[in-house]
């Protein structure tokens, strides 16, 4: 949220909205009942509540005990329908006793007091209906008739006994008359307004009409917590009124808060019923500023009865700015009337900032303020004398205030041609201490999100770039919370001067991006406070003018990843919901109308589609992420996000990338027995011509551990070597309906951590073993967006198991590891693990930064991510970046051969050859000798090549790139010694048999 044009004030809690009536559209009676309402508060916890939560109070007026089992109280807005219900527990109500039931609440206002059943009711403060109803579930409009025993409406409701009653306040409840004995039937007449004093089952029996009277409470009648503002040099005063029915209130003393030039006096007693006072004073000696004093009354009937009315004393007058800021998170003078002198140092359509020329020397204090609604003609530069009133601005649900000064009364120009030196402050800050100052940033400070640029007009900027703690230690370790404290403490967030959507997006470079890892020299502005990206709240710097910031390109891009060359290249890929179907019904193969997508067993909807609206921006993405991976150039991809329809989206995106790489470059990995039941799978590719997949894939079919399948697939390289690739995608962070084990545990890990490290489990104790039997190979490689930072739970458990993380291998000693950026900090949840054997033959691992480090706005959508509404500029580019949200990771495997051409150690000999008359087939012997002087180990292939046409090698064992072979035996071969090949071919055109024979060493 920018700066508002006009206050906003946000309660503790919202009051509910009326709905429109049907059944209860005329007064409603019930007869007069054993137990009624007797007292309602429904302001509970907003802004100026005198109480913390809502209540409904409940009294047996008859002279026998009353059950409450299986009855509730309800409530229903003035003009609704619906009723929401609390349930009453098994208990017997007394003749004459109280039961008290609290609801919602708030920040605001003190305590109720102990509640006999609490509930969740969302009462209005002012208006509405309240019910006993004899049954426990919310009534219907069919059914109520038949279940209120009381009807309380109030306010404008609609529905009522007789007439409808007085409306309660923020201050003020309604008491049924005699202390709850009165029920005439007519809400109007049984019903008034009064200083809230809630009464449970603890306090005394009131018998109607006989018995032991209920004690009767000292009842302030002045509305507490009270406030006195007056001028500081000439006092003020306040009278303060309290009454009790059945006894003399005879003192009235400050209990709490007592101070030199405040005293309690005029003090007049009470008669039963009738009304005491005191008159609390504060002379001229108090300075200016802000406390509150306790003042108590109480009677001459029982020592533990009072009444106690906070009254805040505001004492106003001329102060500095530093002094209206004060040292502490909040103003010492707040919602006083205050004058201070200040030169104006940035002006906006409606309001402005000011700061003291010289300052007050004091680093825990600002010099500066905000001054909202400030209408001059004045301009930066000028000192001015304001006169206003000094609030705390809280923006929002922010976890912090802003303090300005708002309803001026007077801004005087005292002259221009000053000149505010900025104050310098180097990162990391408390920035609390320059709130509304100018300052400079002494040292670059380097951009840490830009997540936030194209609906906001936002960098987020740090001394250095920022790392998720569980990336780099264990989560709740020390050091991983002395990093989230220290990245707390460093974050300013460069706006643009605009308080709404700007038409030009900001510090766009002339490459149409920024990137995060970029950086800014001498950054001078305004500190600030408010509404930051991601619905969350931070200090903001409001620059001099745009165009004064100057971003360096400290973080460019690169055309591809970069790592060491081996002889085979895997990458994992999230391309962030890749869906040949749109959400606008429409699809790659039918450009109107399609079902829609499915998740799991229920239909297909198009709103079950998560990508791409139309045809036109899921050509824009096809382009990005095609770009991508052809830059990215691995024989294996294994593939997050793309749409769980067969093979449907996978073939898509083989076809455009054959066609910008060539015809049958890539190939699809089958479709798995399972693919999850999400709307979204994992899948796989690979180059036929660099890898052969070996055997079908493997899924892990569990679906009450993944609903995201586990993939595998083993291959076989051109050397013949195997590897085995699991993809995964692990349960999302997001919070949604987590709870118990999976609930957030404020350690770093997110939401749903307990059922990610239920999917590391299910990976390492089944699914690897599972892999590497069927595979017959121990090399494995992990891949996939794990949803799980480098040392969060799941990726130790891998760890724990034997697998090495390849990108603390190999990245970690070079720079910071991230594939992801959010809220400003970089981490990984996509990962590369490797088994101890496959770990042996890692030739290096990498991220290619081409997605985590640009903005959304550069993206394929034509409308903005979260508000969906349009770009203000469209800066898409038909490129590799920002194909994704995720940074692809790419590993180079340098795979050992598993054979190796040994002919030049030996020597050969052929024979001739015989022709079998009743086959027609030739046959003869290959011999060669060892003539290396060393032995060498088999076991051995001889592979002939060059047959003439027509002539084939009938005993062969298998063919290898196309070419047969004979294993010649398993054994060494001695130094001289020889080994003996016999050959048979079919030589159905009796040409002469020509070959070319090479000796391999090893296993095809």
């Amino acid at each position: 949220m920018k700066k508002p044009v006009a206050p906003i004030y946000f309660p503790g809690r919202m009051t509910m909205l009326a709905a429109l009536c049907a059944s209860l559209a005329l007064p409603a009676l019930a007869a007069p009942g054993n137990v009624v309402v007797s007292q309602v508060y429904g302001a509970g916890g907003n802004t100026g509540a005198s109480r913390n939560r809502d209540y409904i109070e409940l009294f047996n007026r008859s002279a026998s005990p009353v059950s409450l089992a299986g009855m509730s109280v309800q409530y229903q807005s003035a003009t609704g329908t619906a009723w929401q219900s609390t349930a009453l527990p098994n208990v017997s109500l007394a003749a004459g006793q109280y039961f008290l039931v609290t609801g919602a609440g708030g920040a605001n206002g003190s305590e109720v007091g102990t509640a006999d059943q609490t509930g969740s009711l969302n009462l209005s403060g002012t208006t509405g209906k309240v019910a006993l109803s004899k049954i426990a579930e919310s009534m219907t409009p069919a059914n109520q008739a038949a279940n209120i025993v009381d009807l309380v409406g109030f306010g404008t409701a609609n529905s009522f006994e007789g007439k409808v009653a007085p409306a309660p306040s923020a201050t003020m409840a309604i008491f049924r008359a005699a202390n709850g004995c009165t029920d005439t039937d007519n809400n109007a007449d049984d019903f008034s307004a009064g200083i809230p004093a809630a009464r449970s089952t603890s306090a005394g029996a009131n018998v109607c009409g006989g018995g032991t009277p209920a004690v009767k409470p000292i009842v302030l009648k002045t509305s507490c917590p009270a406030s006195v503002s007056f001028a500081a040099g000439s006092g003020g005063a306040i009278t303060l009124v309290a009454t009790d029915l059945d006894s003399n209130i005879t003192s009235a003393s400050i209990s709490a808060g007592a101070r030199a030039g405040v005293s309690l006096g005029s003090f007049v007693a009470s008669g039963a019923g009738a009304e005491a006072s005191a008159t609390l004073s504060v002379d001229a000696s108090v300075p200016v500023g802000a406390f509150v004093v306790d003042v108590t009354f109480a009677n001459d009937t029982n020592a533990s009865e009072s009444a106690t009315c906070k009254v805040t004393l505001m004492a106003s007058g001329t102060s500095t700015i530093s002094q209206i800021q004060g040292s502490g998170a909040k103003s010492p003078v707040a919602d006083m009337v205050q004058t201070t002198e200040g030169v104006i140092t940035f002006k906006t359509s409606s309001s402005f900032y000011i700061q003291h020329l010289a300052g007050d020397g004091d680093p825990s204090t600002s010099d500066g303020i905000f001054v909202f609604g400030g209408v001059t003609p004045a301009v930066v530069g000028e000192l001015v004398r304001v006169t206003g009133t000094v609030t705390e601005f809280t923006p929002g649900s922010a976890p912090a205030s802003i303090t300005q000064f708002k309803d001026t009364t007077s801004i005087v120009r005292l002259g221009g041609g000053y000149t505010v030196t900025p104050t310098n402050v180097s990162m990391p800050a408390d920035l609390e201490r320059y709130e509304g100052m100018l300052v400079r940033f002494t040292g670059s400070l380097i951009v840490n999100a830009v997540d936030s640029l194209g609906e906001r007009g936002e960098l987020t900027l740090a001394s250095v770039r920022r790392e998720v703690p569980t990336s780099r230690y264990r989560p709740g370790s020390a050091e991983a919370l002395n990093l989230a404290a220290r990245n707390a403490a460093d974050q300013i967030v460069l706006d643009d001067l605009i308080f709404t959507q700007s038409a030009t997006i900001p510090y766009i470079a002339a490459d149409n991006t920024v990137r995060a890892g970029d950086s800014v020299d001498n950054l001078i502005g305004i500190v600030d406070y408010g509404s930051i990206g991601n619905s969350k709240y931070g200090y903001k710097l409001q620059p001099l003018s745009v165009g004064s910031v100057s971003i360096v390109r400290s973080n460019p891009r690169t055309a591809g990843p970069e790592l060491p060359i081996g002889n085979i290249k895997v990458a994992s890929a999230n391309v962030l919901n890749f869906f040949t179907t749109f959400t606008n019904g429409a699809s790659t193969e039918n450009t109107s109308t399609s079902n829609g997508c499915t998740i799991g067993t229920r239909p297909a909807l198009p709103a079950n589609c998560r990508g791409a609206d139309n045809r036109e921006e899921f050509l824009r993405q096809r382009a990005k992420i095609v770009h991508e991976l052809k830059a990215i150039d691995a024989d294996v991809v294994g593939l997050m996000e793309i749409q769980n329809n067969g093979n449907i989206a996978v073939d898509h995106l083989v076809g455009a990338l054959n066609a910008a790489m060539g015809p049958n470059t890539y190939a699809a990995v089958p479709v798995p027995s399972f693919t999850g039941t999400d709307a979204i799978r994992v899948a796989m590719i690979y180059k036929p011509a660099k890898v052969a997949a070996s055997g079908s894939p493997i899924a892990d079919d569990d679906r009450d551990i993944n609903n995201r399948a586990t993939l595998a697939q083993t291959f076989k390289a051109g050397n013949g070597a195997k590897f085995s690739v699991v993809v995964n995608h692990l349960k999302s962070k997001r919070c949604g309906s987590a709870s118990g084990a999976n609930a957030d545990k404020l350690d770093g890990q997110g939401c749903w951590n307990a059922d990610r490290l239920g999917q590391a489990n299910r990976l390492k104790d089944y699914f690897i073993p599972r892999v590497i039997q069927e595979s017959g190979d121990p090399d494995v490689l992990v891949i996939g967006d794990m949803n799980a930072h480098g040392f969060e739970d799941p990726i130790r458990a891998l760890t724990d198991a034997g697998m090495v993380n390849q990108l603390e291998r190999f990245v970690r000693p070079r720079e910071m590891v991230y594939s992801y950026v959010f809220d400003g900090l970089a981490g990984y949840l996509d990962h590369a693990l490797a088994t101890a054997s496959l770990d042996a033959q890692m030739a290096g691992a990498t991220e290619w930064h081409n997605n985590a480090d640009e903005p959304e706005v550069i993206d394929y959508n034509f409308n903005l991510g979260t508000t969906k509404t349009a770009k203000p500029q469209d800066l898409y580019e038909n490129n590799a970046y920002r194909a994704s949200d995720h940074d692809p990771v790419v590993v180079s495997l340098n795979l050992a051969a598993t054979f190796f051409n040994v002919t030049s150690s030996f020597t050969v000999q052929r024979s001739g050859y015989t022709q079998n008359r009743a086959t027609g087939q030739y046959t003869g012997t290959y011999r060669f000798t060892n003539n290396s002087g060393a032995a060498i180990n088999g076991p051995f292939q001889l592979e002939l090549a060059g047959l003439p046409a027509g002539v084939t090698l009938v005993n062969a064992t298998g063919a290898h790139n196309g070419l047969p072979y004979i294993s010649a035996g398993g054994a060494s071969i001695a130094p001289g010694a020889t080994v003996t090949v016999t050959t048979t071919f079919a030589n159905p055109n009796k040409v002469a048999i020509t070959y070319t024979a090479s000796i391999y060493s090893g296993t095809f």
